[in-house]
């Protein structure tokens, strides 16, 4: 991999102050308190994950996103200066805060998450078009965590500028799949898969279903499902293959989608093979998943590569 060309990607998205809680026994019913264990506040949201990742990845990495003009803001900024993200194109606010989510880790790694968006909500399509004008780029990723129609602008901008659109599309939100027609990528968890196709992908037979729905829909070239520990499920609209997960013991999945998101981008940007980018994608979020937090769980480049020497993979030789 760091033979390759450096890619130039683009990440529009969400920027999240994360409040982590760790050893959380379950989730409370109203009025209930459950004591937990330890906790963190860190840098997260989809987009600066994706950033941050593309750039310890090998990656020239900018981003266009929304933040408050607030100490959280200000963070956010030196941490993905520290790592070389471009964040010229950051929009600062200063009649909201940046955003903040609130992350409840169990012990076995699972997490659910409770996001105010804040600034998020105020990026809009000029910010994104501004950025396009000003650099060339391989790839542009985005997420759902930012107004809809500015989803629907970037893409539409993207296309104009020739770029290929890699969407993660989450959080869970009904989105008009006619206005993002040719995606490259369209890459939903197991969560927003249902939530866009009301089919459970617990089974091989789900994802294919769900799968071939996304695939008609959106028409993107690939449809890539994450399945979490049961590994990741590309479709192509003619090939249907279920790659099994790295088993890696899980501290906290935060940013593993993310990071494995960011790695296949990068991949691919670097002309790897799918399924070459896919399994080096998948160490990635084995790596991450074995640490806490969103931004400090990301790996290296050369994390990755040690890690896809010295590790078996656990499905067929690609």
């Amino acid at each position: 991999m760091s033979g390759k060309k450096k890619p130039r990607i683009l990440v529009v998205g969400s920027m999240n102050m994360d409040l982590l809680a760790y050893g959380v026994p379950k989730i409370p019913e109203f009025g209930e308190t459950v004591r937990c264990g330890t906790y963190d506040l860190v840098p997260g949201g989809k987009g600066s994950n994706q950033a941050f990742a593309a750039a310890r990845l090998g990656a020239d990495a900018s981003i266009v996103g929304c933040i408050g003009d607030d100490e959280y803001g200000r963070t956010f900024v030196k941490e993905l200066d520290s790592v070389g993200v471009d964040t010229r194109f950051l929009v600062f606010d200063r009649n909201e805060r940046t955003g903040l989510a609130l992350i409840c880790v169990e012990k076995s790694g699972r997490y659910v998450c409770y996001v105010m968006l804040g600034a998020n909500m105020k990026l809009d399509g000029q910010a994104v078009e501004r950025a396009l004008q000003a650099e060339k780029f391989d790839m542009v990723m985005m997420q759902l965590e930012m107004p809809e129609e500015t989803v629907y602008a970037t893409h539409a901008l993207a296309v104009r500028f020739g770029i290929p659109v890699f969407l993660d599309a989450g959080p869970p939100m009904a989105v008009d799949f006619g206005r993002l027609k040719g995606l490259h990528i369209l890459s939903p968890n197991e969560a927003e898969t249902e939530a866009l196709t009301g089919i459970r992908i617990d089974s091989d037979a789900g994802a294919l279903a769900a799968a071939k729905e996304l695939y008609g829909k959106a028409a993107p070239r690939y449809v890539i499902l994450k399945m979490g520990s049961r590994g990741v499920f590309f479709y192509d609209g003619t090939i249907a293959k279920r790659m099994p997960a790295y088993g890696i013991e899980a501290i906290d999945s935060t940013a593993a989608g993310d990071t494995f998101n960011a790695a296949l981008a990068v991949g691919l940007c670097r002309g790897e093979p799918i399924m070459q980018a896919i399994r080096a994608a998948q160490a990635a979020a084995a790596i991450c998943v074995s640490r806490k937090g969103a931004l400090p769980s990301i790996p290296t480049l050369l994390e990755v590569e040690v890690f896809l020497q010295k590790t078996p993979y656990p499905g067929h030789p690609l």
